[in-house]
């Protein structure tokens, strides 16, 4: 146990003896010698990943040129979960896994940088109360870089240098304006992708960022059906690293909901006429800090089933986080909301036969996608196949946790379905709207909220009637289900909680430009 304060952002040896938490550790039948036993090294285990108490705090160690000594039978292995006390290796040979009982005790030796902790964040914002939107711009600063040559060079970012124009072309928000013309080809012609990322303080104090790599994949799908030139992993990470950097006292404090937004675009900025791919193209970084999305509410949302306008159809660009998408849902948007829905739920329109509304097809809502839990048990979800519905990283997060906690959500199922036999089952499938009638709790999944309950869905004015209601939804947080879901999903967020298949979900943005990419908190 180090008892000392360890000060931020510097560089440690550690030669720790003690059981020791190793998540997973890859030795090749070379490294070990089963008839040798204690004091059995292994040098540059470059995969080991161990977690020790430091001053209150669990440090992991990464493990570069670490030195792993195993002081017992090299034989004896367990795996599994990173936990206090217990030692997890797990040993692969050449032919087969091997995978014994017996604890260990190892010692450790290494280095470990100490985690770079946020600011506090900034004096005189009311963080919790911030809505859903663009909030405290002349506290701002952005990024913005653009090409001419159809390509994101070194000139923009060298990682092997970290050097480049995505770190030094930062502007005030409120007092540098983008230089358009009429002419600009993302005006006319709408050729603007766009992504949305949070980052927020864990529960230990650092910061965190969600799932970018996610964010960078959805993002080079888009530019490339807008025929955008995508940046690449290293330029994109570095542009979220860099908008928070600049930015980290807006990172709200720990707590529910609050978050700083992160923005990035690619859009179309040069001048033209014709109808052809934009002769210059900008790479944007913005930021917003936004508060608790459930604030002021006491219940879930009410939907309209939108039978009439469509949102997306097959071949089109509804699984694009184009600009465009977007743009489309504001006219229903404001006709749901004046007969008192809180949005729309759209369907697949070429599904839908009238007098048959019972098997259309559920796509999703303006900005987040819809979950069924049915009485059957069922977590479902609809379809990407389609090609139609955006693939969320929050839809992906909730689906893999899911199957992951299966058994852990089992309580909470047979809760709101009343069936004690009931067997958890995750899906990706078409769902129709009459399957609405047999689910026990609905939410929807995005950004803002995580998960929200939805209280309602019903039809509107001048279309077939349906409605339904779901009693879970009548207060927050929801169902059973949906809370737990919630619950666990924020755990993942704040650290709290963590599983081999959640590694590298979260990422510190204050960390090393190579760790922010390649590693995990």
């Amino acid at each position: 146990m180090i008892n000392d304060p360890l000060p931020q952002g510097v560089e440690i040896g550690l030669h720790l003896g003690a059981h020791a938490g190793v998540r997973r550790g890859y030795f090749k039948n070379s490294d070990f010698d089963p008839s040798r036993r204690k004091e059995e090294s292994v040098h540059q285990a470059t995969t080991i990943k161990s977690s020790f108490q430091l001053c209150g705090c669990a440090l992991p160690v990464r493990g570069r040129g670490v030195s792993l000594t195993v002081a017992s039978d090299a034989r004896s292995v367990v795996h599994g979960d990173t936990s206090m006390g217990s030692t997890y290796i797990k040993m692969v040979t050449d032919s087969t896994l091997e995978c014994y009982s017996t604890v260990v005790y190892v010692d450790l030796t290494g280095t470990y940088r100490t985690p770079v902790l946020p600011p506090a964040p900034r004096a005189g914002i009311d963080f919790e109360s911030l809505p859903w939107n663009l909030n405290e711009p002349e506290a701002h600063k952005y990024i913005h870089v653009t090409t001419t040559t159809g390509d994101w060079t070194s000139e923009h970012y060298d990682a092997s240098s970290d050097t480049g124009l995505i770190i030094t072309e930062v502007k005030p928000y409120a007092a540098t304006p983008l230089d358009l013309y009429p002419s600009t080809t993302s005006l006319n012609y709408g050729t603007t992708i766009w992504e949305g990322l949070k980052c927020y303080r864990t529960a230990s104090g650092r910061a965190a960022v969600f799932r970018p790599d996610k964010n960078h994949a959805r993002f080079s799908n888009g530019a490339y059906a807008m025929c955008l030139p995508p940046p690449s992993y290293e330029l994109f990470m570095r542009g979220v690293q860099a908008a928070v950097t600049e930015n980290k006292d807006l990172i709200p404090p720990f707590g529910d909901g609050m978050k700083l937004y992160i923005r990035p675009m690619l859009l179309g900025s040069g001048q033209q006429l014709g109808l052809h791919p934009s002769p210059r193209i900008s790479l944007l970084f913005y930021v917003s800090p936004t508060g608790n999305y459930f604030k002021g509410k006491s219940a879930g949302l009410n939907l309209h089933l939108e039978t009439i306008k469509s949102r997306a159809a097959r071949g089109g660009m509804g699984a694009v986080k184009c600009s465009g998408n977007y743009g489309s849902t504001l006219r229903p948007l404001a006709d749901a909301k004046k007969q008192g829905f809180d949005d729309n739920i759209y369907l697949e329109l070429d599904s839908y036969q009238k007098g048959q509304l019972d098997k259309a097809l559920l796509q999703e809502l303006s900005a987040a996608n819809i979950f069924l839990v049915l009485k059957t048990g069922e977590i479902v979800t609809p379809s990407l196949d389609r090609g139609t519905i955006l693939p969320g990283v929050t839809r992906d997060s909730v689906l893999a946790l899911a199957k992951e906690y299966s058994e852990e959500l089992k309580a909470a199922m047979i809760e709101s379905t009343g069936d004690d036999s009931v067997t958890v089952t995750v899906s990706e499938r078409d769902v129709t709207v009459g399957e609405l009638r047999n689910a026990t709790e609905v939410f929807i999944t995005g950004t803002a909220a995580e998960l929200v309950p939805l209280a309602s869905i019903a039809t509107g004015e001048n279309e077939e009637e349906f409605i339904t209601k779901f009693p879970h939804g009548a207060t927050l947080p929801g169902g059973p289900v949906t809370a737990k879901l919630l619950s666990i999903l924020r755990e993942i967020m704040y650290g709290t909680r963590t599983c081999e298949m959640t590694e590298g979900w979260l990422k510190d943005p204050l960390a090393s430009p190579e760790d922010f990419r390649t590693g995990s908190m």
